[in-house]
């Protein structure tokens, strides 16, 4: 059985090498030989990676991509060029600044062996952002599931067979969001485990981010949203004529609103990656 790391990342390379070292720690108890692949998302630091002192590390390999795409593109990209890999890898996704809890990988990894046709998910216990950061949050999960009928309380934080890519990339979805294309396309079991703080620096997470962030996740079920919307839509314009409160419309008008920014959305990421790939990676570089 191959081990397969991919790390989408920009310009975390203290936290990225830190995090490879704590991956060799875990490898070692297990006695596995990983490969790690960082999908370098365009960034402006110059790339500070060293292999010494991790013997578990088969190889690391860095996907230098031309423009700085996002990290839910750069793991459509990483999973598009790891389709040729060996039916018998467990790839393992994971963030590169160290939220992500590397103590729990190895029960991850032993999951995915065990159920091979499904995506093996971190479900986030405890978070550890400022508090108007978590309420926002929360207000995101229960947004998305009002929407989409889907509770989604995990990130890109995953273990699962190679066998699974051809699902996880199925109708282009991966494009928008990660999680809710694991949620739309493939069977999952859920680990849970706290979000830890990060390795160095602060959050690049903005609250525009988080709400940019939850407009991909339910665009990823568009048609779901837009029959939902009218089902809403319907209640409150009952509720409207039943009590003549015309704040009551602003609902209609809002779903109205968000229907037309998923459109706006969808057809700026109407692409393939399958078919542009060359086009996205500047070049690959092996770290020995």
């Amino acid at each position: 059985m191959n081990y397969l790391f991919l790390i989408p990342l920009y310009n975390d390379w203290q936290s990225v090498n830190l995090l490879i070292k704590k991956i060799n720690l875990l490898a070692l108890k297990k006695s596995r030989k990983v490969e790690v692949i960082i999908l370098n998302d365009a960034s402006t630091n110059k790339i500070k990676i060293s292999k010494l002192g991790t013997p578990n590390i088969k190889s690391i390999k860095i996907i230098n991509l031309k423009n700085n795409v996002g990290s839910q593109r750069s793991i459509s990209i990483g999973l598009a060029y790891l389709r040729n890999y060996s039916k018998r890898t467990i790839i393992t996704i994971m963030d590169s600044d160290g939220e992500d809890d590397v103590y729990k990988v190895n029960e991850m990894i032993n999951h995915a062996i065990k159920y091979p046709n499904s995506i093996i998910t971190s479900n986030r216990t405890k978070r550890r952002e400022i508090l108007i950061f978590r309420i926002l949050y929360k207000f995101h999960l229960i947004f998305t599931y009002l929407l989409t009928a889907k509770w989604i309380s995990f990130g890109n934080f995953t273990s699962f067979n190679k066998v699974n890519i051809k699902k996880l990339r199925k109708g282009n979805s991966i494009c928008y969001a990660y999680s809710a294309s694991v949620i739309k396309n493939c069977t999952t079991k859920s680990l849970y485990a706290e979000r830890k703080k990060r390795f160095y620096g602060k959050s690049k997470v903005s609250f525009l981010g988080l709400f940019i962030h939850s407009l991909k996740i339910i665009s990823v079920f568009s048609l779901r949203v837009f029959l939902f919307s009218i089902f809403y839509s319907l209640v409150f314009y009952k509720l409207y004529t039943t009590f003549q409160f015309k704040i009551l419309l602003v609902v209609p008008l809002l779903l109205f609103a968000l229907n037309i920014l998923i459109l706006i959305l969808k057809i700026n990421c109407n692409y393939k990656v399958d078919t542009k790939i060359k086009y996205f990676i500047k070049n690959i570089t092996s770290i020995k």
